[in-house]
């Protein structure tokens, strides 16, 4: 996945009776805020549960006969789905084939099934997670990619959630009160087979699934994963802070902020949090802190609110409560830090979470699902991304921290997970852990044969076989998994995809400009980002995303200038046929290994908002950073040196990803598609007919008893 600066309205908000702030800013799934603190809103809350009290002895009762109706036909008393975010299938044969004893998934496979498992086109995160929760293809789900396109604008917009502020506002002086409430919608459609499940008298534990953000109300609680934002209203913004301006890294994403040096090993500075909520403009609230390096010289102290933190080098601090302040109104987040150095002072500082504690934005369903959560486990990472891949790439935060950073969130999850486990008897456990796919994006380059053009300074064994040490980490986890089932329980484990080296960028808008279909202004021959000087009159199609390009269609662009019909079902027939015959002159291996006009591999209401053509690229190319960020240059084509090394845009036959079953299936070829479907008949739930997956028919838990 990759974060984008954008220039671009979105919004902090303050539900104080629904209170706004509109600003410029960093732009992610769900970018925006809302804080629900107000009095308005605890009273509605109040009369709710109020109601809720009264009437829950009729609900718990049509519950437990629909529970007991379905329970009938169930072939298993409990379904636990674990997801293992881009775990690859060839590279867990590899690792094993290589001797890598990983005994809990050989046992798994002895017991049931193991089977490589087709994603989605493409294999990226947000559109596979999406058709796992809801066994329905992209155009009835309605997430084609990371990002879409606003075709007032022509600049990116988030793809999962929207947040709109309330319609009514007073402006008073350069104040801003709200006269309606905000609105914050889920963007992915169908109906999640959890939502399904709970409609028959099924609970479900759900957590960290990406794309659940905003948490939907079911039979069951949530906790928001991949799309959540930080308390910036970014999808991870993080800080650095120097005693210098002289910065030995050019840091393209992120914020760089200089500690003001008071006396010797003495030091203060702000963090900056949200935008103020009540003022016009771009007026950020922050809090102070003071830090105070050891007369060792070997670590340091940083004092914020009553917090008291020891910080040693390279080594990531614990979670540290962090408030800030406009007026009466507290805004309460968690961060973590890491001192990278003591001579000068470097600091980096995380992206601000929101605080499960005092959730100043709903991250879970019930609300207290994640306050409940960090009062039994302490404080936790809500941010959908958490752990800080940019920093990594802007090299402010060193492969070793990262890695304490990854395992730190592993730990966090998994100690969530076995409490949902503890407490589901019967019913669903569904999870997701991301920390093969991090790792995998970031130490892909050290893979033997990888080829990556990217620097590889290891310096531990840690580093080099994090990849491989990271499947033992999972292995591990299901060791401590298995011994936890009972015989009447399924387990399902499956990845959204796979992975591969991306070793080559290719500048998909300047390949676009170059054959005549984006146009610039007179006179220009390149632009800066986010397209700065495209003439959209003359211009017919542009990239946008990681696989998608749209055209400049009439009457749904603002300026668009192609024809519908049959004008347009040429141009997209013209640029697919161009794109498949191109080839790296550098490789001489093709650059795009499949080129589709949407309508050939999407189907269902929403295929209107599908990119008009999708790429599939060669594994080992993908689309340059540059032209993530829409920027026109000349050159076509440049080697990837950053250290996010490993990608997984490709075409889905080329990573698959991978399932497991501790019963054998009957169908064979299983795919996200079908995941959906399969649980929702163990445990005795006819699949709606809008899933268009299969039931992969997994042997029943008394049907092995009896054969056993």
């Amino acid at each position: 996945m990759i974060r984008y600066t954008v220039r671009k309205k979105t919004i902090f908000f303050f539900l104080l009776a629904g209170a706004l702030a509109p600003l410029q800013a960093y732009v992610g799934p769900g970018a925006g805020f809302a804080f629900a603190g107000s009095f308005f809103f605890i009273f509605i809350a109040f009369f709710l549960a109020f109601f809720n009290f009264l009437t829950f002895p009729i609900r718990a009762l049509i519950k437990y006969l629909k529970r007991r109706r379905t329970l009938k036909r169930a072939g298993f008393k409990r379904a636990v789905i674990v997801g293992f975010d881009g775990m690859d299938y060839d590279l867990l044969k590899r690792f094993r084939s290589q001797g890598l004893e990983l005994p809990n998934f050989s046992a798994i496979e002895k017991e049931g099934t193991f089977a490589p498992l087709l994603s989605t086109e493409p294999p990226i995160s947000p559109v596979a997670w999406s058709t796992f929760s809801t066994g329905v293809n992209p155009g009835k789900h309605n997430i084609f990619d990371f990002l879409t396109t606003d075709r007032a604008t022509y600049m990116p917009k988030i793809s999962c959630s929207e947040i709109l502020p309330p319609r009514r506002t007073l402006r008073i002086g350069k104040r801003i009160l709200p006269l309606s409430r905000p609105h914050i919608e889920l963007l992915r459609k169908s109906k999640s087979f959890w939502k399904v499940a709970g409609e028959h008298g099924i609970f479900s534990s759900v957590l960290r699934v990406p794309f659940t953000f905003p948490p939907e109300k079911f039979y069951g609680n949530q906790l928001s994963g991949l799309g959540t934002p930080d308390l910036r209203g970014t999808q991870g913004s993080f800080s650095y802070y120097s005693e210098t301006r002289q910065e030995s890294t050019d840091i393209w994403e992120g914020m760089t902020e200089i500690l003001e040096k008071t006396e010797p090993g003495f030091f203060r500075g702000r963090l900056r949090g949200p935008e103020h909520p009540f003022r016009k403009g771009r007026h950020f609230l922050s809090t102070p802190f003071t830090l105070k390096v050891d007369d060792s010289g070997r670590g340091a102290v940083l004092r914020v609110g009553k917090e008291n933190v020891h910080l040693e080098p390279d080594r990531i601090s614990r979670w540290i409560p962090v408030e800030f302040r406009a007026g009466m109104i507290r805004i309460s987040g968690v961060v973590q830090l890491v001192l990278n150095s003591v001579t000068p002072v470097g600091l980096y500082v995380s992206p601000i979470h929101i605080d499960p504690a005092k959730p100043s934005m709903p991250v879970s369903h019930p609300k207290v699902f994640s306050v409940y959560l960090s009062r039994l486990l302490g404080p936790f990472a809500t941010l959908g991304m958490a752990e800080d891949t940019t920093a990594v790439n802007e090299k402010v935060l060193s492969e070793d921290a990262f890695l304490q950073q990854v395992y730190r969130t592993q730990e966090e999850r998994e100690k969530a997970f076995f409490d949902s486990l503890s407490k589901v008897r019967s019913g669903m456990v569904v999870q997701v852990f991301e920390s093969t796919d991090r790792i995998q994006h970031m130490f892909w380059r050290y893979l033997p044969g990888a080829g990556s053009p990217a620097e590889t300074p290891g310096g531990n064994d840690r580093i080099v076989n994090a990849i491989r040490d990271s499947y033992q980490a999972m292995d591990d986890f299901l060791g401590r998994l298995r011994p936890k089932l009972k015989k009447s329980d399924l387990l399902v484990i499956v990845s959204d995809h796979g992975f591969g080296p991306f070793n080559r960028g290719f500048h998909l808008n300047s390949w676009l400009h170059k054959e005549g279909y984006l146009v610039l202004k007179d006179g220009k021959q390149e632009s800066g980002k986010w397209f700065a000087d495209v003439d959209w009159s003359r211009s017919r199609a542009y990239g946008q995303g990681l696989n998608g390009i749209f055209l400049n269609l009439k009457g749904r662009e603002k300026y668009g200038v192609v024809e519908p019909g049959e004008e347009a079902a040429a141009l997209k027939a013209e640029i697919c046929g161009k794109l498949k015959a191109l080839r790296d002159p550098l490789t001489g291996s093709p650059v795009v290994r499949q080129a589709w006009p949407s309508e050939s591999i999407y189907r269902g209401p929403y295929l209107r908002n599908a990119p008009d053509v999708v790429l599939g690229y060669e594994k080992g190319m993908r689309v340059s950073w540059e032209s993530a960020i829409n920027t026109v240059g000349t050159e076509l084509f440049s080697d990837n040196i950053r250290w996010w090394s490993g990608d997984h845009a490709f075409t889905r036959d080329q990573v698959p990803g991978i399932f497991f079953s501790n019963r054998p299936i009957r169908e064979a070829n299983p795919s996200l598609l079908d995941i959906a479907p399969t649980v929702l008949s163990a445990m005795g739930v006819r699949p709606p007919a809008f899933m268009e997956g299969r039931d992969l028919g997994v042997t029943a838990a008394g049907s092995m008893e009896k054969n056993t």
